[in-house]
C-alpha cells in the first residue's frame, strides 16, 4: 500500500518482533530499508533487548535477505552454461498443429510451442511467422524451421 501511495520513496520497515521472518517477508514484500534493534544478550534488563537480534541473529537475517535478492533473479534473462544440456533437449519450438499444404500463409491457429526433433524456430518468433508462406508442405507435429518459410 505503501509503494502504491509513494511510488518515488523507498519504503523500509521497522521490526520489533521476535525471530527474523517477518523482516525477511518484509523485504521480499519490497522493503529497502531495514531497521531492527541488536543486542547482545536477550536476557539483559531494557523493553528492547527481548525483541532485539543477537549477533548470531543479524548474521542470519542478512544471510537471508542476500538469499531473497538473488532469489529474484535479474530482469534481463540469459542461459546459463549449466543449463545448455537441457535446452537441446527439452528446448520448444515452434509446431504445425495440422497439414499445412505448400504456399500456404501462416495463421495462428496452425501453430503450436513444444519440444520437436529437429529444433525448430524458437517460440517468441510464433508471432512474427503470421502471413508467412511455406515453401513446403509441413505435416502435423513436425517442427517449422526458417528453411521452410520464405523469406
Amino acid at each position: 500500500e505503501y509503494k502504491k501511495e509513494f511510488p518515488d520513496i523507498p519504503i523500509g520497515y521497522s521490526g520489533h518482533e521476535t525471530g527474523i521472518a517477518i523482516s525477511i517477508a518484509a523485504v521480499a514484500m519490497g522493503a529497502k530499508i531495514l531497521e531492527r534493534h541488536v543486542t547482545m544478550n536477550k536476557t539483559w534488563k531494557g523493553s528492547d533487548h527481548q525483541a532485539s537480534l543477537e549477533p548470531n541473529e543479524l548474521r542470519e537475517l542478512v544471510r537471508s535477505i542476500r538469499t531473497v535478492e538473488r532469489a529474484f533473479g535479474s530482469p534481463i534473462k540469459h542461459l546459463l552454461p549449466c543449463e545448455v544440456a537441457c535446452q537441446n533437449k527439452l528446448g520448444k519450438s515452434i509446431v504445425s498443429k495440422v497439414t499445412i499444404p505448400e504456399g500456404t500463409k501462416l495463421t495462428l491457429d496452425m501453430m503450436t510451442v513444444k519440444v520437436a526433433e529437429p529444433k525448430g524456430i524458437e517460440p517468441e518468433n510464433i508471432f512474427k511467422m503470421v502471413g508467412k508462406t511455406v515453401k513446403i508442405s509441413i505435416a502435423a507435429d513436425d517442427a517449422i524451421t526458417d528453411d521452410m518459410i520464405e523469406s
